[in-house]
């Protein structure tokens, strides 16, 4: 109780303290890096984890990817493997012209080896890169690499899937944090006495997700997943209580006691 007279009573300086605390936050946020590599929240000992970390010791390739070329030309293809040789972090392009002159024909080549890799209209090649799967220079690379394909060519793999990922993460992202803002605001309109009630929660906590982001910057990452649904998370938990609180007939009892079981929440990490 002493406690919250004090907020109240200092609140202009309560109120400039959080301001201020926003800018470290929102500074803190724009460094930390956003980790999208699965392997790191395995076992050491996985066999996975053991074979990606002995190529890269032992090979100097960590990542790859399988690239389907269709209706193309194989001197056109092979144009095409020298250009991925030239983007940074890919360390071996891997095609029948890497073993071979083109003078050669390729159907030379035992029927099941050729069948393997070559269908009626298109190719595959391998790419190898010197760095780990989901390394942010690695998909920096995969990026590059489409970019270069156009639309005859398909990037497929590990590293692929997860820059889809993080891509479709990123694009999707604020759109279902504004659903959840605009029925978090909805729902306390219809639940609460005053109509700028809502609005001030809303400010609050937004300033208290910035913070919450903003302090992961100690941790130097975060997975993608506490990215995700940290706000959307802190968002539910915490306009459920003055949601709850807020109603006329809720009995200061009940309030404490749906304080007491949902603060847990607000501290959890995925």
């Amino acid at each position: 109780m002493e406690f919250s007279k004090a907020v109240v009573k200092y609140r202009v300086p309560v109120l400039i303290a959080a301001l201020i605390l926003m800018v470290p936050a929102v500074l803190g946020m724009a460094g930390t890096r956003i980790n999208y590599d699965m392997l790191d929240y395995l076992p050491a000992d996985m066999d996975t984890v053991t074979g990606q970390n002995e190529l890269l010791e032992d090979f100097g390739k960590g990542a790859f990817s399988l690239v389907i070329v269709e209706d193309m030309s194989r001197q056109d293809v092979a144009a095409l493997c020298e250009q991925f040789e030239q983007v940074e972090h890919v360390e071996t392009v891997l095609w029948y012209s890497t073993l071979a002159d083109l003078s050669i024909p390729m159907e030379l080549l035992p029927d099941k080896l050729y069948n393997e890799f070559n269908t009626d209209h298109s190719t595959m090649l391998a790419v190898f890169f010197d760095s780990a799967t989901s390394a942010d220079v690695t998909m920096d690379a995969i990026r590059e690499i489409r970019a270069i394909t156009g639309k005859q060519c398909f990037v497929s793999g590990m590293s692929a899937l997860v820059t889809d990922l993080k891509d479709l993460c990123e694009a999707e992202e604020p759109i279902y944090v504004g659903l959840a803002v605009a029925f978090a605001c909805l729902a306390m309109l219809i639940l609460l006495d005053g109509w700028l009630v809502p609005f001030v929660f809303l400010l609050s906590i937004g300033m208290m997700i910035l913070l919450n982001l903003g302090s992961n910057y100690f941790f130097g990452e975060i997975s993608y997943i506490t990215k995700a649904l940290s706000a959307v998370l802190q968002l539910a938990v915490l306009w459920i209580t003055p949601s709850f609180c807020g109603t006329a007939t809720t009995s200061s009892a009940a309030c404490w006691e749906t304080r007491k079981r949902l603060w847990p929440m607000q501290s959890m990490r995925p």
